[in-house]
């Protein structure tokens, strides 16, 4: 009859325990989604902020362009009024400045997105071998 008590008082404990340990995980799990939506926001905001400074600097240089190539000969400070290497040589900064730029925004959102699961699977892992440990109680 003993045997029967202890069996029924760690089945008791053990059920309440679970479920505290389901609320922790619940709220571990919406603690990093929430870190990493954060996160996603400010990335968000950040590439919109680049995006505007692309297209300034896109409008910058075709003024420019537009300036010179209006000079005289005689006052432009590209000798014969041919600013095609010159302008050829800006685009290919321009492009390269746009590619470098996506190249890093695919990195976060991978960098992000690994993030984002491998915290998941992190707390999926530890609160299953906290399951397994108060089973190991049970009879």
């Amino acid at each position: 009859m003993a045997e029967k008590k202890e069996t029924q008082r760690s089945k008791d404990v053990t059920n309440p325990v679970k479920e505290l340990t389901g609320l922790v995980k619940e709220s571990c799990l919406n603690g990093f989604e929430f870190a990493v939506s954060l996160w996603e926001e400010n990335v968000k905001s950040l590439n919109s902020q680049v995006d505007y400074l692309i297209n300034a600097e896109k409008d910058y240089v075709k003024s420019l362009k537009e300036f010179y190539s209006n000079l005289p000969k005689e006052v432009n400070p590209f000798g014969n009024g041919n600013s095609k290497a010159l302008d050829d040589g800006v685009d290919r900064i321009v492009a390269f400045q746009k590619e470098y730029i996506n190249a890093v925004r695919s990195m976060s959102d991978k960098l992000t997105r690994e993030t984002r699961d491998l915290t998941h699977k992190n707390v999926e892992k530890a609160f299953s071998l906290f399951d397994d440990y108060l089973n190991s109680f049970r009879v």
